[in-house]
């Protein structure tokens, strides 16, 4: 019988990513809004995994664009890295547009008596920038990040942690998430888990589960 609710955060917690964020990083940098469409997610992996952090991320993208400032040239080095600072805090910013409706249910459902999860590839930078703003960040019953884990979906460990963490059998986890090799690798661990489209599937989704 479910006794938990697990969601991911992009595009299900918050709303669609602000994809103009695009447009103001390639006018900034001058690389135009398709560099930045692709060469960030080359990056995303160790970003979300904690491995690397927002600015020295950035850095090496504009390296990839070909901005590569001499190092004896602290002027230059000063203004690549002030355009890396503006790029992240770009990117961070568009995907801070959070739900209220997801938010009213999903506390709707711990209210119920549900345990309330959130699993999410998220990096260090969103984290320190907004965790105390996200009321379902700061409500849920386990929250697992994979900056704070070092593992990230869809690769097993770090659902295997949330389990561990939730202390319920798998099969008890309803788990929603927006990518299908999230949804499948959960799947795999033995949850329920649903791919995420809009909330009123997702409820029909919620009250069909076991």
């Amino acid at each position: 019988m479910k006794q938990a609710l697990v969601l991911d955060f992009g595009n299900v917690i918050s709303e669609p990513q602000d994809t103009s964020c695009y447009d103001r990083m390639g006018e900034m940098s001058g690389l135009g809004a398709d560099f930045f469409r692709n060469a960030f997610w080359k990056y995303r992996p160790q970003f979300d995994r904690g491995d690397i952090r927002g600015i020295p991320m950035y850095q090496a993208v504009l390296a990839d664009g070909g901005m590569i400032p001499d190092a004896r040239d602290e002027a230059a080095c000063a203004r690549r890295d002030a355009l890396a600072e503006r790029l992240l805090a770009e990117d961070l910013e568009s995907w801070f547009h959070i739900s209220r409706s997801v938010t009213d249910w999903a506390l709707g459902v711990q209210k119920a008596g549900f345990t309330l999860g959130i699993l999410s590839n998220m990096p260090h930078d969103f984290l320190e920038r907004y965790a105390d703003r996200i009321e379902l960040f700061k409500k849920a019953d386990v929250p697992v990040f994979s900056c704070l884990e070092r593992e990230i979906k869809p690769e097993p460990a770090i659902y295997r942690i949330l389990i561990a963490r939730l202390g319920i059998p798998a099969h008890d986890i309803v788990f929603f998430d927006d990518l299908e090799a999230n949804v499948l690798a959960a799947r795999r661990e033995g949850m329920q888990a649903f791919l995420w489209t809009d909330l009123a599937q997702a409820q029909k989704d919620w009250t069909s589960a076991e």
